[in-house]
């Protein structure tokens, strides 16, 4: 790629950019996928209840999901998938009124219920294919209005942040093709920006840079030094040459559903809510954990029976091991789970010949194929059954179902003070951690899971972590 070097006034001296195939539209791809879709329900619907004589006119629907979809903006704006599942729902919801009516006007007899699955159903292949989409697009295909060829506008020192977080996004929405530094004093030195990746300096040369290497976005970051006037004045010429604009907050997750933009005295702010955590709605997670608990220890008591026999026949020793673990605003509590090893081998104390083979990372300790876990034990660690008795904390209002991993005391002394952040909430038996690849994880990543669950949580993410789980336990990944 050409390098671009800015003149005095700003603007970039190279006129060459690097050449690029004409990539096509992630719209264009999904409306093409839309039409197939309604092409085969319709087919198939008409086989179903026999009217093969009269498809011509049943593939009127055709055009009127695609323009039903297009209504909603999908073809158009971003989205991960479920946002665009989302879109879809809102056209299968609407379109069947207006379906019965064009099948009224061209005397084609229709029933409500046919077409309302014949909109669910092209729904849901639909939403089959945005999620195809999403994985090609993490895997390097580019389409336009999936992945954004971008420039970064921001002071030296904020740049390496900005393209870490860029780097570190699995969603791949963005390609940085460039780079714009403030030109001010401050900044002298040269930022170190990805192999391939002109710096230019002075917020004037962005719209230059973006039109000459073909970027169709720039990322702004925040900078108090740069004046309004002149954030005004970029705006205006990035919208005269067509190039999206994105503002970074500056905020190290994305809260879901609590962010709005707050636009009152001509002051554009970005809101941030209260977690929800903090709402009634936990209080209804606490109620549900302890009754949905109850009920499982009622209903899986036999079973806890016989693995608790299979613990003593295969090891002397209790079949159950306690352990004291931090529970919610540091408070200390004993914790329940089937003993996996050999007995005065599974306290908290970790042998010093051991200590060398710890293949976990942070304050944790894990070892892959651990000597002290007994044959039984290792086949609950598996299938995660050794858990089971954590039901009882669950009921007696310590732990809850889904929640942060529960900590040993002397992790929580290790821990910095950002750390501390996931104590805030009840730990649970299952979590995005245990999800997400369990012991497999890094220190770090189950950190950020758990922060990230502190301050997302709602009862619908919940309800998802534990779908989630019966597949994790089944798959065994991550579990010793």
């Amino acid at each position: 790629m050409t390098v671009i070097a800015a003149r005095p006034g700003g603007r970039p001296t190279a006129r060459r950019a690097t050449t690029r195939k004409a990539l096509p539209r992630a719209g264009q791809v999904l409306a093409l996928t839309d039409a197939s879709a309604a092409i085969l329900v319709v087919l198939g619907a008409t086989v179903v209840v026999d009217a093969v004589a009269r498809v011509a006119p049943a593939f009127l629907f055709v055009p009127m999901w695609l323009a039903a979809v297009a209504a909603t903006g999908d073809y158009r704006l971003p989205g991960h998938p479920g946002a665009r599942c989302r879109r879809l729902a809102v056209a299968a919801l609407v379109l069947p009124t207006g379906t019965l009516l064009v099948a009224d006007a061209v005397g084609y007899p229709l029933s409500a219920g046919t077409v309302t699955a014949v909109c669910v159903m092209t729904a849901g292949l639909g939403g089959l294919a945005r999620g195809a989409v999403a994985v090609i697009t993490r895997r390097g295909v580019h389409l336009r209005g999936v992945t954004h060829r971008v420039v970064v506008a921001a002071r030296a020192d904020t740049l390496p942040l900005l393209l870490a977080r860029l780097g570190e996004s699995r969603s791949h929405r963005f390609e940085v093709v460039g780079a714009c530094v403030s030109a001010d004093a401050a900044d002298a030195a040269d930022p170190l920006p990805p192999a391939g990746v002109p710096v230019v300096r002075g917020l004037a040369a962005c719209a230059p840079t973006a039109r000459v290497i073909g970027a169709d976005a720039v990322i702004l970051a925040p900078d108090p030094a740069t004046s309004a006037a002149d954030l005004q004045r970029l705006c205006w010429s990035l919208e005269e040459a067509g190039v999206a604009i994105f503002v970074w907050t500056g905020l190290l997750s994305s809260p879901v559903g609590r962010t709005r933009l707050d636009v009152g005295e001509q002051l554009p702010l970005l809101h941030l809510g209260a977690p929800r955590r903090l709402g009634p709605s936990h209080c209804v997670k606490h109620a549900l954990d302890r009754t949905v608990a109850a009920l499982a220890l009622l209903g899986l008591a036999p079973l806890l029976l016989a693995l608790a026999i299979a613990v003593r026949l295969d090891s002397p020793g209790p079949a159950f091991f306690r352990q004291t673990r931090v529970g919610r605003n540091d408070v200390p509590f004993t914790m329940w789970k089937l003993r996996t090893m050999s007995s005065g081998l599974a306290g908290g104390a970790t042998s010093t010949d051991l200590v060398d083979l710890n293949e976990a990372s942070g304050p944790l300790f894990k070892i892959r194929r651990d000597p002290r876990v007994t044959r039984v034990g290792r086949w609950l660690r598996r299938t995660s059954l050794d858990e089971l008795p954590q039901l009882i904390n669950v009921v007696l209002g310590q732990m809850s179902l889904v929640g942060p991993r529960p900590a040993l005391p002397c992790e929580v002394e290790a821990y910095q003070p950002d750390v501390r952040h996931r104590l805030v909430v009840r730990p649970g038996i299952t979590g995005l951690w245990q999800v997400s690849g369990r012991s497999d994880l890094s220190w770090e990543e189950t950190v950020r899971l758990d922060q990230q669950y502190v301050d997302n949580w709602s009862l619908l993410l919940d309800v998802r972590i534990l779908v989630r789980t019966a597949r994790a336990v089944l798959s065994g990944r991550g579990a010793y």
